[in-house]
């Protein structure tokens, strides 16, 4: 069989039904082929073979990978949206690479009315800090995540997190598309990074016995901003307000045996750590 260049290779045309089931009922666009799979092709990408769980798809004298595979090798993101039928297919940021700039090129922010949101952007749904001055900010941790390239925006340093941040303004320069806020999570505690349900519901739970305390008939009302996942396994580092007061909590889980031996958790340690300078007024 001849075939074509590599430069003809339809990897955007790829197998919908290998790798998004979502859409594989819709009839009415539908369209069947006679195809071959190619089990013998080998696929190399940046010099290294690499063993695909779906083979190629030769039809019509060309070929067709998987998106959804090939992308995780070359570093992208790929989304399905379900109700548009729309692949995203987004190259990723580096999480290595370093905030552009030093420090005396920062303009200094102090948080102000901080918040979490879930945005919508190309296909994904992501948790991001927003904080509110006399413009909108957003947490670059945050945009990374969500794939938004950031080389060349003016960024500021947040004074009491020391996390660096993008306003709005800056990031219509970089949008590929306009975020849209999510309605579709409605979860109050916000946590980064983190994916085991169990881990989730013991921070969850922890946070929540914490609201609302009494110390020498002294009250303390605490309200949460967001919890991220560090590097360190089972570590977090939680953002609050208490009494009107800013303050970063780390919390350590430790794993214990709970029903029929399944694994569980526990909050196992936590250090408070008073990050403002003055009270917020």
């Amino acid at each position: 069989m001849r075939m074509s260049k590599w430069s003809k290779i339809a990897v955007l045309g790829t197998l919908m039904g290998t790798c998004f089931t979502a859409g594989v009922y819709a009839q009415d666009v539908l369209q069947r082929v006679d195809a071959y799979l190619r089990n013998d092709f080998k696929v190399v990408v940046n010099g290294q073979e690499v063993k695909l769980a779906n083979p190629p798809l030769i039809y019509n004298n060309s070929s067709y990978l998987p998106v959804k595979e090939l992308g995780n090798y070359l570093g992208a993101v790929v989304n399905w949206k379900d109700s548009t039928k729309t692949i995203y297919l987004n190259s990723r940021v580096n999480p290595q690479q370093p905030a552009e700039g030093n420090e005396t090129n920062y303009t200094e922010i102090v948080l102000q009315y901080p918040y979490p949101q879930y945005l919508d952007y190309l296909g994904g749904t992501y948790p991001v800090l927003v904080n509110m001055t006399d413009q909108t900010y957003y947490r670059l941790k945050d945009l990374d995540r969500m794939g938004v390239s950031t080389g060349g925006l003016r960024k500021a340093k947040e004074k009491y997190s020391e996390d660096i941040y993008v306003s709005e303004e800056e990031l219509k320069k970089s949008w590929k598309e306009t975020p849209q806020i999510s309605y579709l999570i409605n979860e109050p505690i916000v946590i980064t990074g983190e994916q085991d349900p169990v881990k989730l519901k013991t921070i969850r739970a922890y946070v929540e016995g914490f609201r609302y305390y009494e110390i020498n008939k002294v009250p303390y009302m605490t309200n949460p901003i967001i919890i991220d996942a560090l590097p360190e396994e089972n570590t977090y580092s939680y953002l609050l307000t208490e009494n009107g007061h800013f303050y970063r909590t780390t919390l350590k889980l430790t794993q214990i045996n709970g029903n029929n031996n399944k694994p569980d958790y526990v909050v196992g340690s936590s250090s408070k750590e008073d990050i403002q300078v003055t009270r917020v007024k």
